[in-house]
């Protein structure tokens, strides 16, 4: 099975799965069959607690579950979709790895800057120190992109890149508030 192939099974059971542990999906695909429904009922106990539905949805929603003819057939379809979903699993751990390792970078260029921000302000450099915290400011907004622009559409340390915007921009604003005093200094 060709990776696009394995994709775009994915994106279709994604897409059906959700309807059919509804109970709406009658419209989308046939009714289970009988087959996948005893068998589904029938393994509850050996499943590690999967619901019924969500095997009902998942066996039906694959092409060769719902014209399965026996329950080694059933076993064959279960075994194929969590082999597609492994891969399409380690597809997206792969590119989160990848761009936490570029965030992993953005992080070590920001403490640099903020490093050099701090040594700024010790020599009394408040105009160098604040350029410095400028530049650091929004690069956690760099770290927040890349994850979701990757497959896994997710952003794991978002918090933590939250914090990072917000505390480094406060820090900006303070600094810009040392060189040019407002009325509440």
């Amino acid at each position: 099975m060709s990776m696009t192939m394995t994709i775009q099974r994915i994106a279709l059971l994604l897409t059906l799965l959700p309807l059919l542990a509804a109970g709406d999906g009658g419209h989308a695909v046939s009714a289970p069959s009988e087959l996948i429904r005893k068998t589904c009922a029938a393994t509850y106990n050996f499943s590690g607690g999967v619901s019924y539905h969500f095997c009902v949805g998942a066996l039906s929603a694959d092409p060769a579950g719902a014209s399965a003819k026996d329950t080694r057939e059933l076993a064959v379809v279960a075994a194929n979709l969590t082999a597609t979903n492994v891969t399409s699993t380690v597809l997206v751990l792969a590119d989160l790895v990848h761009n936490l390792g570029e965030c992993l970078n953005i992080y070590r260029e920001m403490s640099d800057r903020l490093a050099a921000a701090l040594h700024e302000f010790r020599a009394g450099h408040d105009d160098a120190a604040s350029e410095k915290l400028r530049e650091a400011a929004d690069l956690p907004d760099n770290c927040d992109i890349l994850p979701f622009q990757g497959s896994a559409k997710k952003n794991p340390i978002s918090k933590e890149d939250d914090d990072a915007y917000y505390l480094a921009h406060i820090a900006h604003a303070i600094s810009m508030e040392v060189l040019h005093p407002g009325p509440n200094s």
